[in-house]
Order: structure tokens, then sequence, then C-alpha cells
């Protein structure tokens, strides 16, 4: 289990770094130390071996995100999760930027990208339910929240303006938003 574990962190780290495409099999067993061949004894080729890593960041960062917005009114849920994810790209930049490598290439993590949209389109139902929220359209809403977490993202990522305060600021711009449609 130590060299699946080993092939598995070597993985992300390398497609993090150089991209799905760039990244081989072969640079994948010489960084975990294994030999080649034992890469195929636990996954049955590279893209297998990302899903399985993709579906456990997906799992983690929405087990954490739904402790974070859980029993909370929609304007505080729509905060936390806005803050959340720039926790989580702060924190776990390495993790991030595998996330968008593998987006950006073969949509393996299509899964984290709509399991947060719903997550985003739940927060708006609820506070439209609840009178919190008068919107026309909370699925559209949600694709652009989407969308600016991880436009503005990718750009933290990257180091353009690092500094910037994205989640206060992102998380204002869509208070004001929706409370300006009431």
């Amino acid at each position: 289990m130590e060299n699946r574990q080993a092939l598995l962190e070597a993985a992300k780290n390398l497609v993090a770094a150089k991209g799905v495409k760039a990244t081989t099999t072969a640079d994948i067993a010489a960084k975990a130390g294994v030999a080649k061949g034992l890469l195929f004894y636990y996954f049955k080729d590279k893209e297998s071996m990302i899903r399985v890593i993709a579906d456990q960041l997906d799992a983690d960062y929405m087990a954490a995100l739904q402790a974070v917005i859980a029993d909370k009114p929609s304007v505080e849920s729509l905060h936390a999760l806005i803050k959340y994810h720039f926790q989580f790209l702060e924190q776990s930049p390495g993790n991030a930027q595998f996330l968008y490598q593998c987006m950006a290439v073969n949509r393996i993590t299509l899964g984290f990208y709509e399991h947060l949209y719903e997550s985003i389109l739940k927060i708006l139902t609820q506070g439209l339910r609840s009178g919190d929220f008068v919107l026309q359209d909370p699925e559209e809403l949600a694709y652009m929240i989407l969308g600016s977490l991880h436009g503005i993202g990718r750009l933290k990522l990257s180091e353009f303006k690092r500094d910037y305060d994205a989640a206060k600021h992102l998380a204002s711009f869509y208070e004001n938003v929706l409370l300006c449609l009431r």
C-alpha cells in the first residue's frame, strides 16, 4: 500500500506542476521511486490513477465544505463557501493546481465542479425559499459564482494579485447582487 500511495502522491505533484499530458507514467514511477511496472499493478493506466486522485480530492473538499456551510442562513452559507474555497487554494495550492490541470485537459475533475455547482445552487435555492434572496434564475447565478471561483482562483494560483482578498470581495459582490434583487 505504501507504493500505491507514493505513486498517487507523485502523480498528483507532477500533474499539478506539469499538466496531465506532460506527465508520463515513467515520470510518475521515477518520482515515486518504484519500477514503472508497479504502476500498472495498481492502476490500469495514467488516467485511472488521476481519476482516483481527483475523486479523493473531490470527496475531501466537499466533506469539509459541507461542514462549513451546514445549518447557516443562506447569506452566511454563501460567504462560508466562498471563504472556504479560497482557503483551500491558499492551504493546498498543489491540490488546487492538480484539479485545474485535469479540468483543462480531459475533464477528469468535472465531478468536482459539478458538486461545487450543486452546493452553490443549493444555497441560492435555500435563500430563494426563505425569502433571503430574490432572483430570477438560481442556476444561472450558481454558474456565474462557480465561474468566479474558478477564474479568480486560477489568477491567485498564478500569483496575479496573490495578496488580494478575493474571498471578502467576491462574497460582498454577490451579497450585493442578491440583496439588490430584493
